[in-house]
């Protein structure tokens, strides 16, 4: 990388925000000052220090970097990935494995934005709907999967609502998971693609 980047690349680059996040990880979303967190990041990816403070002013405006960044890749990759033609059950497998590992790609974001978005809600309002309209988007495009699953005798749910909340809390909950040789991140991803299509969704074997 360039020493002296522009902030509008550096908002958005990869080695930059991986390294962000995982600071915020070890220390803390507050524990270290933005002089300190551009420093490090200087130090670990040949970033010049003055670029990073015009690209970050605060310390929030690289944690809202950090995690629209992840929430992007998840949202926009799967909406581009989605093979609208292909039978439901496909879909919703494919979106499940999809979810699960880029949630665990980006989990130290993942942690940070549920620091995040209620601070961004109260100072900054715009970037907080940014997020917030993706994660929209990313409901409603679950949610539209479900209910083609319904109409084509696929899935059988009570709620089409309530079966789109039961996914994606289903999929968000990696807090636990650890790899080992027991259950590797593919061995989890089928874990979770049968209990989302064969126990909520109520697809049959």
């Amino acid at each position: 990388m360039t020493a002296d980047t522009s902030p509008d690349v550096l908002r958005t680059t990869g080695p930059v925000l991986d390294c962000a996040a995982r600071l915020f990880a070890e220390h803390g979303p507050r524990s270290l000052t933005m002089s300190t967190l551009a420093h490090r990041i200087a130090d670990e990816t040949g970033t010049d220090t003055d670029s990073l403070h015009r690209a970050f002013p605060t310390r929030l405006d690289l944690a809202h970097a950090v995690v629209l960044r992840s929430t992007r890749e998840r949202v926009e990759d799967q909406l581009r990935a989605d093979r609208q033609s292909d039978p439901a059950d496909a879909r919703v497998c494919a979106l499940v494995r999809h979810h699960v590992q880029t949630s665990w790609k980006h989990r130290t974001a993942v942690e940070l934005a549920r620091d995040l978005m209620p601070t961004l809600r109260a100072v900054s309002p715009g970037r907080y709907r940014q997020i917030a309209q993706l994660h929209r988007d990313y409901r409603l495009h679950v949610r539209d999967i479900i209910s083609a699953g319904v109409g084509e005798g696929r899935f059988h749910v009570e709620s089409v609502e309530a079966a789109t909340r039961s996914v994606l809390d289903t999929c968000d909950s990696l807090e636990w998971y650890a790899p080992d040789d027991d259950l590797s991140l593919d061995g989890l991803t089928g874990v979770y693609v049968d209990l989302v299509l064969h126990h909520q969704l109520g697809h049959p074997r």
